[in-house]
């Protein structure tokens, strides 16, 4: 699950909890006679006593209500990035009918290893995307001269050797260390 999926569902989890919490402590005080603690129940059930269907207001809840569950389908239905990558089958190595895969991690860790025996190349990170690898190089020479060159050649080689070369295409920036 993606990251910002789980802070979310955690978040929403959290207001949930609390709101029933609420809820339950709301209902045992009004129960025992006392007067509500946090929510003003007797006012707004007199409010939404008085309001109908056609009412404004009622309208306007219902459909940034319905808004935002929308939303929130649409982001639990978003696809994320899979963690498995599809190796093309090799010739000669690959039995007829066996899918070999890749960890998404492990192809990211290979690239940015190839990326680091580059000269001049103090780390480096890759992040795969759709179509794309991203490797952020950082440097401690001012001059980079030939870097990006050398670490794209490096990065494609790489790909070509994993049978990714024609799927992904890499993408290299250059960042100064100190700068």
């Amino acid at each position: 699950m993606v990251l910002t999926h789980r802070i979310l569902a955690a978040l929403f989890a959290l207001a949930l909890l609390l709101g029933g919490f609420l809820g339950a402590v709301e209902i045992l005080l009004a129960r025992l006679g006392q007067p509500p603690w946090l929510v003003p129940h007797p006012q707004w059930s007199a409010w939404l006593g008085g309001q109908t269907w056609d009412a404004g207001a009622v309208r306007t809840a219902l459909a940034v209500l319905a808004l935002l569950g929308l939303l929130l389908v649409i982001l639990a239905l978003r696809r994320g990035k899979p963690r498995a990558l599809a190796l093309p089958p090799r010739p000669g190595h690959t039995p007829a009918g066996v899918t070999v895969t890749a960890n998404r991690r492990g192809v990211e860790a290979s690239l940015s290893a190839a990326a680091r025996r580059t000269s001049a190349v103090s780390s480096a990170a890759t992040t795969l995307g759709g179509r794309s690898a991203t490797t952020t190089v950082v440097t401690s020479t001012r001059s980079a001269g030939n870097l990006q060159r050398d670490v794209t050649t490096a990065i494609s080689r790489r790909l070509a050797e994993l049978g990714l070369a024609d799927t992904v295409r890499p993408r290299v920036t250059i960042k100064h260390k100190g700068h």
